[in-house]
């Protein structure tokens, strides 16, 4: 019964994010558009410095994440750890099942929904292997 529960609390959670994600791309892009009138948006390359300084929010959450769950998941190993972890960050953005499988169904040709989705994922393995290797070597420093 206890299982049952937590699924049907991930299938409500769930929902909620499919709800908002539904009615954001039915309404946000025609509203985001008619805000945007006459309004210049600088280059990406021209922010550059923010967005490098920023990313540190990729590796605290992580750190984070990892320091959370480092009980059950040094138990597998530091290697099983940085995957376990890997497909934790790719699936809390729906970016391990859920966006291969749609690219896919949308049509795109398996060959490019692989290579599109193995760049979209390079971010979250590093992440993880870094981390857990990174702090697994920190903590080994520390504690003799």
């Amino acid at each position: 019964m206890k299982y049952f529960l937590l699924l049907v609390l991930a299938i409500i959670a769930s929902l909620t994010g499919f709800v908002v994600h539904v009615f954001t791309v039915e309404w946000l892009p025609d509203w985001i558009s008619s805000q945007m009138q006459g309004i210049e948006v600088q280059p990406s390359w021209s922010v550059r410095y923010v967005a490098g300084i920023t990313a540190i929010e990729y590796g605290i959450a992580t750190i984070v994440l990892y320091y959370l769950a480092r009980d059950k998941l040094i138990k597998f190993g530091k290697l099983k750890a940085s995957i376990y972890l890997t497909i934790l960050l790719l699936a809390l953005n729906a970016m391990f099942i859920r966006q291969p499988l749609m690219d896919y169904l949308i049509g795109n040709p398996l060959h490019v929904v692989i290579v599109q989705n193995v760049f979209k994922w390079l971010t979250g393995i590093m992440l993880s292997f870094i981390t857990v290797f990174g702090y697994e070597f920190i903590q080994a420093k520390f504690n003799h």
